[in-house]
């Protein structure tokens, strides 16, 4: 049996999760942190349930956005042995330039989201099993998506 994830585990993994984004982390070393078999990821753009798919979002989001920031405001875990139930509240600032604008585009949101975490059975850490976007509010100083 899995060892139990802790609320500090996840919470780590979780705010790890955004800075690899922000980062712009290589996709390699982003995919571990997702399930392999069963992962349901649901976002705005649709649901991706395979690393390929999710390999061709981050690839997506990682030439159409840039000066990616990630800011938790809150975040919610409960931990169940083997599973963590997280809800939270992201805010997310970025920018986007579509050519041939002669500008960026500044996009500030924030996203109120749940997850299912899991022990993953490859590599024995934190992974994402379940990631649902429950709503993203647009902020009064951002461009609409």
């Amino acid at each position: 049996m899995a060892e139990a994830l802790t609320e500090s585990e996840v919470d780590a993994f979780v705010r790890d999760w955004y800075h690899q984004l922000d980062v712009h982390a290589p996709i390699d070393e982003v995919i571990p942190y997702l399930v392999d078999g069963g992962l349901e990821f649901t976002i705005p753009e649709g649901t991706r349930t395979s690393h390929a798919e999710m390999r061709e979002q981050l690839n997506a989001w990682y030439t159409t956005f840039f000066d990616e920031v990630h800011t938790m405001k809150e975040l919610s875990i409960t931990a169940n042995g083997d599973t963590a139930d997280v809800k939270l509240v992201v805010n997310w600032k970025a920018r986007i330039w579509n050519p041939p604008d002669a500008e960026s585009k500044f996009l500030h949101f924030d996203a109120y989201q749940t997850w299912v975490v899991v022990r993953s059975d490859e590599t024995g850490k934190p992974a994402i099993k379940s990631y649902v976007v429950d709503e993203l509010a647009a902020q009064p100083d951002s461009t609409p998506l």
